[in-house]
């Protein structure tokens, strides 16, 4: 039988400290917002205006357009860029960014795009905003933000709120915002720098929108094997990844620990070689909080969570040899993405067998393939789940599960599905009535895909992998602040931008 995910507790008697800072960095200058309102100016007055507003300077060639000529302009809280997109026409003009300077120039007849080089860094374009649902105005977590056609994307966080850094080279391309269950959004990318709410309706099927056809749950399941090949890719791929981690005693954030990670994507077809993941950076805080009574450690993060890919690991759900110990029913269909999803509902039937799932499944109509997955361990697996998720532990005292949920969404990429994110969320009961110890500690591991690159690479140096023993905040290092700027993150939500301001990160 196979094991339930090995994210393995160290429980040791240990005080320690951490620190936090800042979670956000400057994104471009083109992002800063201003309002103005002028009629019938010089246009080397009205840039003046912009220029004290905005705090940046315009540095031109005085022939390339007639300063004294008079425009007019109204905007209201507007991003820099779409200031300079209404004054000048961007057929003739090309603004760029150089520390504090937008340098304006004509473009050419048969203008060449270049690349920037080193010495001269790109600043990337932070687009962020707040998803909410239109009738109750409740935020929507876990929706997709991403690049049209582009395998860039980011997350929005339990409070509904996304940030998604963009190059500029992506900034007049569509922003699609996708959630299970709500119609689809297109956007410019250059509109995200003007708006900070999102609304996303509803998505309703009507039974004229789509052709009924009565399916089995065990023929919706082998549909799904019968079509990995044509939906999983059969090469490798060098995937970008943010991870975070997160540890809570009762209530309060005692550990934080998030990276830029490198995942090289086994092939799904044709290979039982599993995914290897190495740690570009990343850093970790002390004293958020301090540990009380016990050191909680997470053995094997990064490492571990790449297993929630369901589809590769072919997890004992949609496993054709564990298919009867599993009750089967769809109970739903709901809208993704514009098209028709079924929702399965999976529960395992006997107590002997071991993880024993329940959760749903979300496949897709069309090519039935996996899109979200969400299951967690049942009362009697949480049982026999002690002995196997608990490493170590001092004597005496008593630590048991009481909650393992698992979850993993996947995006589609130019034809193929891939590994879009998951999470992990595990909370144990540590008791000890010699120490007079009774706490609940709650751990969170979150990975999110932010690039997808084709690569001919087949392994990573030994030294450099992340293995299931290695203790992922044991590995960290000095915060670099320039080295995070351009990477994508799940933006943290406010508990957690709480916690960081009683500290600075390492």
């Amino acid at each position: 039988m196979k094991q339930v995910k090995q994210l393995i507790i160290f429980v040791t008697i240990l005080l320690l400290s951490f620190t936090t800072k800042g979670q956000q960095q400057d994104g471009s200058i083109f992002e800063r917002r201003i309002s103005i309102n002028q009629t019938d100016q010089p246009l080397d007055f009205v840039l003046e205006q912009i220029s004290w507003q905005a705090n940046v300077f315009f540095s031109y060639d005085a022939t390339i357009f007639n300063s004294a000529q008079k425009v007019s302009i109204s905007a209201q809280d507007k991003s820099l860029y779409t200031i300079l997109n209404t004054l000048l026409d961007t057929t003739q003009y090309r603004f760029s960014e150089l520390q504090n300077q937008v340098i304006i120039t004509r473009k050419s007849n048969n203008e060449v795009m270049v690349t920037a080089q080193d010495s001269v860094p790109v600043k990337y374009f932070f687009l962020s905003g707040k998803l909410i649902e239109s009738r109750k105005g409740r935020p929507i977590p876990f929706a997709s933000v991403s690049i049209f056609d582009k395998p860039i994307g980011t997350i929005s966080n339990t409070d509904g709120e996304f940030l998604l850094k963009v190059h500029p080279s992506y900034i007049a391309d569509t922003i699609v915002i996708s959630c299970m269950g709500y119609e689809q959004k297109l956007l410019p990318a250059n509109q995200l720098l003007d708006e900070d709410l999102f609304i996303l309706e509803p998505a309703s099927i009507k039974i004229k929108e789509i052709k009924v056809t009565a399916i089995t749950p065990e023929k919706l399941l082998k549909n799904m094997r019968a079509n990995y090949e044509k939906n999983y890719t059969p090469s490798s791929k060098l995937m970008t990844a943010f991870y975070r981690e997160t540890v809570k005693q009762d209530k309060n954030y005692i550990s934080v620990s998030e990276a830029v990670m490198e995942v090289l994507k086994a092939p799904y077809i044709g290979t039982t070689r599993g995914d290897l993941v190495r740690l570009l950076k990343g850093r970790k805080s002390r004293e958020v909080q301090p540990f009380k009574w016990l050191n909680f450690k997470l053995m094997g993060g990064p490492f571990t969570i790449t297993e929630l890919d369901a589809v590769k690991t072919v997890e004992t759900f949609i496993d054709p040899e564990y298919e009867r110990v599993y009750e089967y029913q769809i109970s739903d269909v709901v809208w993704y993405e514009n098209q028709p999803v079924y929702v399965v509902k999976f529960q395992a039937q006997s107590s002997e067998f071991y993880p024993p799932f329940e959760g749903e499944m979300y496949v897709h109509r069309e090519t039935f393939a996996l899109v979200h997955a969400n299951y967690h361990l049942d009362k009697a697996g949480l049982k026999k789940a002690e002995e196997v998720m608990i490493k170590k532990k001092p004597r005496k005292v008593k630590a048991r599960p009481t909650y393992v949920n698992y979850q993993v969404n996947y995006r589609q990429y130019q034809g193929k599905w891939h590994l879009a994110s998951a999470k992990a969320s595990v909370k144990f009961k540590v008791r000890s009535k010699r120490d007079r110890i009774n706490s609940e500690f709650h751990s969170v591991s979150d990975l999110l895909i932010t690039n997808i690159q084709p690569t001919d690479l087949k392994r990573f140096n030994k030294d450099e992998r992340f293995s299931r023993s290695d203790i992922f905040v044991e590995l960290l290092g000095a915060y670099d602040e320039k080295f995070w700027e351009n990477y994508n993150i799940i933006k943290p939500n406010e508990s957690l931008r709480n916690a960081f301001k009683q500290s600075l990160f390492n």
